[in-house]
């Protein structure tokens, strides 16, 4: 009889252990990874009552509006009180953007976004992404800001790791009321644009912006000076008879199948002074651009564009 007793224990065990492993309902938090990626221990489903769910009925967790549960940890650190939530879409054709202004509205999207399982993604690639995609920007409490980026079943952060992430994004878009919508603008800018444009092959022009050609001003000349891992230094050089105003903004541009593509930064709030600079007739003056914002940049031919001048260089 103890024996008996014993076994049903020992298969309850195991049984249980194996619904932890398959079942992704209610996800708690255990300690993080290595590579900082979160994991999950997983229970079996219930219901209020305590019942298990049967199979075919929608769990809370599976609704847009669901109430949080647990926490996948992914918008950590996110203040609607004081940051309108940026909602990005990607139709293949068109980046649009809108904003929810609402803190108790934003409060309610980041609950139910922080309540899906999220289980880190081993195989995935540039060729899992589909159209649309989906994208969010906020404010965090620090001051720094939380970037995200979703298609085809997967969360993209803003340090490159994936999760599997079931979420119905074209419901999140019509249930709750959007603001101050935006379109036809680069999608260079969109949330993690940086990680769905390159891996280790190199940049996938997939989704990356080809340029306008360059319209150089009369009598000015950029000419390259250096050209470091994490700063570039030109010469810029009024040639002609008057002077030339200029600013501190700059882009980086790679060369793809004979054409230039912006290079998308990667996932944080970068800026620009926004200032004018003279140059005297006559005058040259040395300018550092520098490259951190684009992360590591893989082999090939970029080239710094600012104002309609350029220097180019070709990294191996």
């Amino acid at each position: 009889m103890r024996k008996t007793f014993l076994t049903v224990i020992a298969i309850s065990l195991f049984t249980a252990l194996m619904v932890g492993v398959t079942s992704c309902g209610r996800a708690l938090p255990n300690e993080r990874a290595q590579d900082g990626s979160a994991e999950f221990l997983a229970q079996d489903r219930e219901d209020d009552t305590g019942a298990s769910q049967q199979d075919g009925q929608e769990s809370a967790s599976d609704s847009v509006t669901a109430p949080q549960t647990t926490s996948n940890g992914l918008m950590n650190g996110a203040s609607p009180i004081t940051s309108a939530l940026a909602f990005y879409r990607f139709d293949g054709e068109e980046t649009s953007l809108s904003y929810s202004y609402d803190s108790n509205t934003t409060k309610s999207i980041l609950s139910a976004l922080d309540a899906v399982c999220a289980v880190a993604a081993k195989n995935w690639s540039l060729d899992d992404i589909t159209l649309p995609i989906y994208g969010f920007e906020i404010t965090a409490t620090d001051g720094s800001g939380l970037f995200a980026a979703w298609s085809n079943g997967y969360w993209i952060s803003q340090d490159g790791t994936v999760y599997r992430f079931d979420f119905s994004f074209a419901e999140l878009e019509t249930q709750y009321p959007w603001s101050d919508q935006q379109g036809d603008f680069s999608f260079t800018y969109f949330p993690c644009a940086h990680f769905l444009t390159q891996d280790e092959n190199g940049w996938n022009r997939t989704l990356l912006t080809p340029v306008a050609e360059l319209e150089p001003p009369d009598g000015v000349t950029m000419t390259l000076e250096s050209w470091d891992k994490d700063m570039v230094t030109v010469t810029i050089a009024a040639n002609s008879g008057t002077s030339w105003h200029y600013g501190e903004y700059y882009a980086l541009q790679v060369f793809l199948e004979d054409v230039w593509y912006e290079i998308p930064v990667m996932p944080k709030h970068w800026g620009f002074h926004d200032i004018a600079l003279l140059l005297q007739a006559g005058e040259k003056k040395n300018q550092t651009y520098y490259l951190k914002m684009y992360g590591d940049l893989p082999a090939g031919t970029y080239r710094i564009a600012a104002y309609g001048l350029s220097v180019e260089n070709t990294l191996s």
